[in-house]
Formats: structure tokens, C-alpha cells, sequence
């Protein structure tokens, strides 16, 4: 089969291209390169981005208006909020000297909050919330936005466009050095919460019951135990808040390879994070590990908690759950787990983890036209007794109905679609891990959970079949190794596949995720390397295209990195 060409313009989000999506188009390692360093010339051709890495389209849009309504100076951004806690983060996220570069700090005086009242319907008005910043120092504010993942979305910022004319400036201003804690500042709407968010919650519960590996702790899931937020990152970080409210004395356990905006965020929190990145069958994970919790207990302390994801991104190496609860029961720490790579269809971690969260942008909602995160919080675990009623009572909703509106019917077809992203993913997996013992392939590994000696561990983990869904899988996500950081690039830039952030999508997406994400820090870059993360890794998430069009496809590249491999070979 002739491989098929892409078509669609540098900085387009995949097809169909409409308002609202979350992906876009960026050909070529070098131009995924220029993307983290923020070249200016090409984010100026970028029609569409994925959400939590800054403010677009229609969140400009309204950045723009809002912008001369509150006759800001020419020099200043701002990024906008529907909780007031913005505020208090911005202060302490733009000041916080041991993690931001000095010409990135925020004098106090030079950060100033503004909020504006709009109303979206007949029934509901919406308070934001700005936080305004000199544009010299932006990447010292921005990062609340990316990191946390709580900023508008573009179906609420066009909600707001449509009713810009009965726009109402509230009389506060106030600064960096001022007191912008909740008591001291304009009471806030928040989102209506509606039908659309009810059924979202009842759809994950149904999935969590699907198979379960104990009937019994399935069995007691409600809706209540659901909590939504506007992005995977906001639940995280909503989560992360809650837990240290209630451990605040020790450091965060982190396993493995872990997505980069969560290292950040665990890494920042106030008494950082213990990360033990070696986590595969030939790790001494478990010993070390051990003996740090028995070093934290004979000092008198604890976790705070203990993070991992199952699979990880991007090495979808799958930690032993069943042993880590074991010493979680020992030590007295809650594990929280981030099943999106494995996905509910797949795995149930229920019977090991006290909190799973997900972000539901990926493979449950499929088509990557809409964003959302959940935490799933199972009333059969002990932590439940204190964080429910925290979470319960500290909850607010910044999830705009819309986009639970439009997630919950993508889910429709999540477990049909799971079966085939399963299916695709192991056929490549299969043709590139026998490409990886061919001596003359560039390829060096693949890695993608059937192939990597965790195996068993996620297989203990994995649904049982149904009549529904009889071939429960590894998921959509898969990584490739190659000889070379050159032998990658000749690979990568004859993938005739779209390229560019995300996962979980209906097309295959590919992405050199950790030269490009790591890459502008060389000394976490050669961190991550030691456990497996390499920069001459591409990262793959297959979609729901034929086979027989995947294989070839990757046959291509393949052979256009041979014949490269052939040619240094001959000049040596």
C-alpha cells in the first residue's frame, strides 16, 4: 500500500479541523524542538494548540478584548480564571525564587488582579478572574496556567465573546503585595454544575465497575465519588492541595517515569518530592524504596502520599501495585494512581489504589475536541473517611458544561474505539520490537507493556474479557528506541503520520517527546536517560487508522533510517 501522505498544514489540528480542538500539526524533530523553546515564528503559525500550554483562539480572543476594557499597558498579558485562587497561586508561583529564573520574578507590585463579570445565559453569570503581568516576565505567571491546568476554556472564553457587550468591570484592584486571600476579594460564581456533569460521573463509575478485579469495592462506586475538572492537571493539582492539606509533613513519592508538567508540580510543593525513576523488573525499586520508608519512620514521618502512573508516559514501564500496597499498608502512605495510559477499559487499579485519577481528555473522550480530568475516590479505602468530606466541602466547579457536555458523548464510543487502538497498538508494537532484533534496523527497543519485562504487573491489573468488550489491552501508547539521535531524526522525518503533542486520539500522533520536552534541561534530560526516558526516543499514539496503513507507514520510516544507518555505516 502506497503510504498515504499528510496533507494537513503545518500548525492545523487534526481532522475534521473545527473550533475547540486540541491538537495540532507540527512535521519535522526540529520544528518539535522549536515548539518547547517557544519559537516566536512558529507560534505564529500555530492555528491551533493544546490547551494547557497557553492561551488560544478564543481564549486569546477574549484575553485581547478584556485586555482593552481594563486599559492594561501594551507590555502587560494576563491569563483568566473562574477560581479565585489564581490569585493567591500567582503570587506564590511568581515570586517562589528557587524555582523561577531571576528574570522571570514578578515584582509584587508589578502583578496586579483584576475581575470582570459576563453574563453566558439568561440564568447564569460568570465571574473571571485576571491575573495581569509584565510580558518580559511571563514565563514567571504562565506556568500556573500550564502547570495546574485550571485556566477558561475555549468554549467558555466564546460563551464570554458573545456576551462581551454586557461586560461589568468589578470596582477591585489589587496587587502582588496585597492581601488577595478569598475573604478580601469579590465572591465568586464559579460554573453551573448540570445534567451534562451527573452523567459524565455516572459514566466513569460504570466504567470503574466494568469487570472489576473486587466486586465489592466496585460495588460501592457512586457518582459521588467522582470528581471534575477542567483538565487532567487540574485534578492533579486539586488532589495534590487536598492531600497535603491533610499530610502537609512529608515529601510526595514519585515512581517512574512521570508526565513533565506533574514532576514539576510535585517537585515545587512544599516539601518536595522523593522520585525513584528505576522502576522495571531489574530495578532494586522495592529494597530502596523500603528501606527510605523505614529511614522516614524512624525519624517520625511519613509520605505524604505516593504517585504513580500505570503505565508510565512515556516509557510504559508498569510498576508492581500489588507489592507497593503492601508496604503503602506498612508505612501508612495512600497511593494515588494515573490509570490514563492504561485506561479504564483495560485495567482496574481500584483494589490498589486509595485515589485514580485520569485525564479524561485523552482515550475516554477519543476525539480530541474537548478537555477534562477526574478523580475517582473509592469509599472502601480508609483515606475516603478524611479526604471525601475535604474534597466534598473545598470543590468548586471550573468545568464548563459544554465540555462535559461533549466528553460525555465521545465516551460513547470509547470501548469500541479502545478495542481497535488496542489492537493497532500491539500489531506496531509486534512489527517494530522484530524490527529491533534485526541487527541492521535502527531500532533499538520498543517499549510498550507486552515487551518489557513489568509485563506480569500489568497483567495483573488487566479487566477480564467481556461479551461487551472481549480483548481487554496495552492501550494506545507505545515508544521507540533507536541506535541514534540522528537515526531517530531520519525515522521521525519520514513518518507519514500527523506529529505533535497528545495522546489518545483518533489518528496516530507521534511525538519525540523527551528530546523535545527534557531537551531545554540538559541536567533532568540525563536524568531521565537513566531509567530509560532517552532523547532518541519517539513517542507514538496510535489511532484508529487501518493495520495495514500503520505498518506501512512505519515500514517507510524504517527503511528511510536503514539506509541511513547504512551510509554512516559505510563512512566509517
Amino acid at each position: 500500500m502506497p503510504v498515504k501522505v499528510i496533507t494537513t498544514e503545518l500548525g492545523h489540528s487534526l481532522p475534521p479541523e473545527q473550533p475547540h480542538n486540541i491538537t495540532f500539526h507540527i512535521p519535522g524533530w526540529e520544528t518539535a524542538k522549536a515548539l518547547r523553546r517557544g519559537d516566536p515564528n512558529l507560534l505564529s503559525k500555530l492555528s491551533s494548540i493544546y490547551p494547557r500550554f497557553g492561551p488560544w483562539c478564543e481564549v486569546r480572543q477574549l484575553s485581547t478584548a478584556l485586555h482593552k476594557a481594563l486599559s492594561l499597558p501594551e507590555t502587560y498579558g494576563l491569563i483568566i480564571f473562574v477560581h479565585p485562587d489564581s490569585f493567591t497561586t500567582a503570587q506564590r508561583y511568581s515570586s517562589d525564587g528557587k524555582w523561577r529564573k531571576p528574570e522571570h520574578l514578578v515584582p509584587p507590585s508589578d502583578l496586579w488582579f483584576r475581575v470582570v463579570e459576563i453574563p453566558i445565559s439568561s440564568e447564569d453569570k460568570v465571574r473571571l478572574y485576571i491575573t495581569a503581568f509584565p510580558q518580559k516576565h511571563a514565563p514567571g505567571v504562565v506556568g500556573t496556567w500550564q502547570n495546574y491546568g485550571c485556566g477558561i476554556s475555549s468554549r467558555l472564553a466564546a460563551a464570554c465573546l458573545a456576551h462581551l457587550d454586557s461586560l461589568a468591570i468589578l470596582p477591585f484592584t489589587a496587587t502582588g503585595a496585597d492581601d488577595v486571600s478569598l475573604p478580601n476579594i469579590p465572591e465568586p460564581t464559579y460554573l453551573p454544575l448540570t445534567e451534562a456533569h451527573t452523567g459524565l460521573k455516572s459514566r466513569i463509575v460504570e466504567l470503574a465497575q466494568r469487570s472489576p478485579l473486587d466486586k465489592e469495592k466496585a460495588n460501592l462506586l457512586s457518582p459521588e465519588n467522582v470528581f471534575l475538572y477542567p483538565t487532567g492537571m487540574a485534578a492533579v493539582w486539586r488532589l495534590h492541595n487536598a492531600l497535603i492539606t491533610l499530610r502537609p509533613e512529608g515529601e510526595i513519592v514519585v515512581l517512574g517515569s512521570v508526565f513533565h508538567n506533574s514532576y514539576h508540580l510535585f517537585e515545587e510543593s512544599p516539601n518536595g518530592m522523593k522520585h525513584f525513576g528505576s522502576c522495571d523488573a531489574k530495578s532494586n525499586l522495592f529494597d530502596e524504596l523500603e528501606k527510605y520508608l523505614e529511614g522516614e519512620k524512624q525519624k517520625g514521618g511519613r509520605p505524604a502520599y505516593c504517585f504513580a502512573e500505570f503505565p508510565s508516559n512515556p516509557i510504559l514501564v508498569s510498576v508492581d501495585l500489588v507489592r507497593l500496597r503492601k508496604l503503602a499498608d506498612k508505612y501508612d502512605f495512600p497511593i494515588i494512581i494515573d490509570d490514563t495510559i492504561g485506561s479504564f477499559a483495560n485495567i482496574d487499579v481500584l483494589p490498589v489504589a486509595d485515589v485514580i485519577v485520569t485525564s479524561i481528555t485523552k482515550s475516554l473522550s477519543g476525539y480530541a475536541n474537548c478537555m477534562g480530568g477526574s478523580l475517582l475516590l473509592p469509599p472502601s479505602t480508609p483515606l475516603s473517611l478524611s479526604l471525601s468530606p475535604l474534597l466534598t466541602t473545598t470543590f468548586r466547579n471550573e468545568y464548563f458544561h459544554p465540555d462535559a457536555s461533549l466528553l460525555l458523548s465521545n465516551s460513547q464510543s470509547y470501548l469500541a474505539r479502545s478495542a481497535t487502538l488496542n489492537s493497532n497498538a500491539l500489531s506496531l508494537a509486534t512489527y517494530l520490537n522484530s524490527e529491533a532484533q534485526d541487527p541492521s534496523s535502527p531500532v533499538k527497543a520498543v517499549f510498550y507493556p507486552p515487551f518489557l519485562d513489568t509485563k506480569s504487573n500489568y497483567d495483573a491489573v488487566m479487566r477480564a474479557p467481556t461479551p461487551e468488550f472481549p480483548n481487554p489491552g496495552y492501550g494506545c501508547l507505545l515508544a521507540v528506541d533507536f541506535e541514534s539521535l540522528e537515526l531517530a531524526k531520519t525515522f521521525y522525518d519520514n513518518l507519514s503520520v500527523y506529529q505533535g503533542p497528545h495522546l489518545g486520539a483518533h489518528l496516530t500522533l507521534a511525538f519525540p517527546f523527551n528530546d523535545a520536552i527534557w531537551g531545554v534541561e540538559p541536567e533532568a534530560a540525563e536524568y531521565l536517560k537513566t531509567f530509560g526516558a532517552n532523547p532518541e526516543q519517539v513517542r507514538v499514539s496510535v489511532g484508529l487508522e487501518s493495520e495495514e496503513e500503520l505498518i506501512d507507514t512505519f515500514k517507510y520510516a524504517v527503511e528511510k533510517a536503514k539506509g541511513e544507518k547504512k551510509r554512516l555505516t559505510s563512512q566509517n
